[in-house]
């Protein structure tokens, strides 16, 4: 009897020595493997090798080793499944959220009412400033007007008669009758005559005449020391070689102020031929003069 159960004995030892599970070790290098390059696939795949190692060495009898190595492929297959879900569920996560509005990240800023600027306000003029006005001016004229030279007598230079005696060398050199030409600032009679100048009718009867305009409010006295009229403007006058005057007329001799009615009187004022008077003229004293 001994001899029969020695013999059963020797039957169920293994035969030679134990050698490890391939499926084993494949197992483990899936579950090695899932973190570096086969993310959630080697997680699967080191399961599944795990659970048929160790069916293989359950089946073996002990001639198969490596149950730590399926089981330690089994873990680490998990741990991948586990991190790959994980890691997938996050990326949708953020995929599928909605992008918050900037103006919701970012508070409003508290308001703040805009600046004004104040425009600079005009200095207060000065009581010097207020007490001095436009001085009133005569209305520009251009050197000629047609056949017609106008000169205008200059205020803070030489005296009038001066510049009269100056302007008959001038007229006399260049063939031109000299007439004086009074007048005063805003006198729309003067204005008038001016505008008229431009005439056919006022050229034919002032051509080959240099006109002196002389304002009567910038030479008061001299005009009166001359014997020259400054009551009634605009005024006329002719002189002889010392600037003394010879004749006078006024504006008072004629209606409107058109070359109509003005060219008849200028040209028989100019041959003195001007007999009918509205105005009669005597040439007054002037200062210092005696008479006969």
């Amino acid at each position: 009897m001994s001899g029969a159960y020695g013999e059963a004995d020797e039957w169920r030892q293994p035969q030679g020595p134990l050698r490890t599970s391939g499926t084993a070790t494949l197992a483990l290098a899936a579950g090695v493997l899932s973190f570096f390059c086969l993310f959630g696939f080697g997680g699967v795949l080191a399961i599944a090798l795990g659970w048929l190692a160790h069916g293989e060495i359950e089946r073996s009898e002990g001639r198969l080793a490596g149950k730590g190595l399926a089981s330690t492929g089994i873990g680490l297959g998990i741990a991948n499944l586990v991190v790959t879900v994980v890691g997938v569920g996050v990326l949708v996560a953020l995929a599928v959220r909605p992008e918050p509005p900037s103006a919701a990240l970012t508070p409003p800023a508290p308001y703040r009412p805009p600046a004004v600027i104040a425009a600079p306000s005009a200095p207060e003029p000065t009581p010097q400033a207020e007490a001095v006005e436009a001085i009133p001016s005569l209305p520009s004229l251009p050197p000629h007007i047609g056949k017609i030279a106008i000169v205008e007598a200059a205020v803070g230079g030489d005296g009038l008669e001066t510049q009269l005696l100056a302007q008959l060398q001038e007229s006399a050199r260049a063939g031109e009758r000299l007439v004086l030409w009074t007048v005063t600032t805003d006198c729309e009679p003067c204005d008038e005559v001016g505008q008229a100048l431009t005439d056919a009718r006022m050229q034919r009867a002032l051509g080959k005449v240099r006109l002196v305009r002389a304002d009567t409010a910038s030479f008061p006295r001299e005009l009166q020391q001359l014997g020259i009229p400054r009551g009634s403007v605009p005024g006329f006058t002719l002189l002889d070689a010392h600037a003394h005057p010879l004749d006078h007329i006024h504006g008072g001799e004629w209606d409107d102020n058109v070359p109509a009615n003005m060219a008849p009187i200028f040209d028989k004022f100019l041959h003195h031929t001007l007999t009918q008077r509205r105005h009669p003229w005597a040439r007054p004293l002037r200062e210092g003069e005696t008479p006969l």
